[in-house]
């Protein structure tokens, strides 16, 4: 859904854009209310915004993106963003740290806020229009502890040993929880499949489908156990696999 990569520079261009699709897939397939998410305690800043006539909506009323809380939110315009741009940059180069960058043909501003880091995107949308995406995060002092101990273990699933995490966000909403994680590794599709399949089985979990596609490339696996709901993800990239989990389950 993590850190909005394109928020960081030193991410690597192909995890970025990997990460920045997480995050699109997380905006269209879960809710947004989160009236019981435990962010609510946080103090965001407030997000300013260049028209009152704007309709600014929810990407992510609250995700934690590798253990970093954040929210983002987005307007869309017609035409060119030079108008917003020229606004963030008044905004942000009041405040601490203010940068501005370009990643992959997108502007990105960004500047300090208290504990927070506020970026805005400017990204051309499929439909011809123009997005610009503000997003907060907390990367500065201490951070909030919003995920327990117990939410991680009953959300975990098992992949195979010397794989890579690259990603682990969890989104809420007002009585549900979704953690996807994105990881890779050098095996097959085909041994990582067997794995994470048959270690969730000895974990209680139950195989609702399975299906290899595109002449074993790709593999996914539909998983239940009690109110949870697991999707996985397998496809080999050229060096290795990617493999992306996605577990949906009760908060309580």
């Amino acid at each position: 859904m993590t850190m909005n990569p394109l928020c960081w520079p030193w991410l690597g261009a192909r995890w970025a854009r990997l990460l920045g699709l997480l995050l699109a897939v997380l905006a269209v397939s879960l809710p947004v209310a989160a009236r019981a998410a435990p962010g609510n305690a946080i103090a965001w800043p407030a997000i300013l915004f260049p028209d009152k006539n704007l309709s600014p909506y929810w990407v992510a009323e609250l995700i934690v993106q590798n253990k970093i809380p954040m929210q983002i939110q987005a307007f869309d315009v017609d035409g060119d963003t030079r108008k917003a741009q020229r606004f963030y940059q008044e905004w942000l180069g009041g405040k601490a740290d203010f940068s501005e960058t370009t990643l992959d043909g997108i502007p990105i501003l960004g500047a300090r806020d208290g504990h927070f880091r506020i970026t805005a995107e400017f990204r051309p949308l499929p439909n011809g229009k123009q997005q610009v995406r503000i997003s907060s995060a907390w990367l500065h002092g201490a951070v909030p502890q919003l995920v327990s101990d117990q939410l991680q273990r009953r959300s975990y699933l098992a992949v195979p040993m010397g794989t890579d995490e690259f990603s682990d966000t969890f989104s809420f909403d007002a009585d549900r929880v979704n953690r996807t994680t994105v990881w890779g590794n050098t095996l097959s599709v085909e041994a990582n499949e067997l794995y994470i399949r048959e270690q969730a089985l000895v974990a209680g979990w139950t195989v609702l489908s399975r299906k290899t596609v595109k002449g074993g490339t790709r593999a996914q696996v539909v998983l239940r156990r009690g109110g949870q709901e697991a999707v996985i993800a397998i496809a080999h990239n050229g060096v290795g696999c990617s493999i992306v989990i996605s577990n949906t389950l009760p908060q309580a």
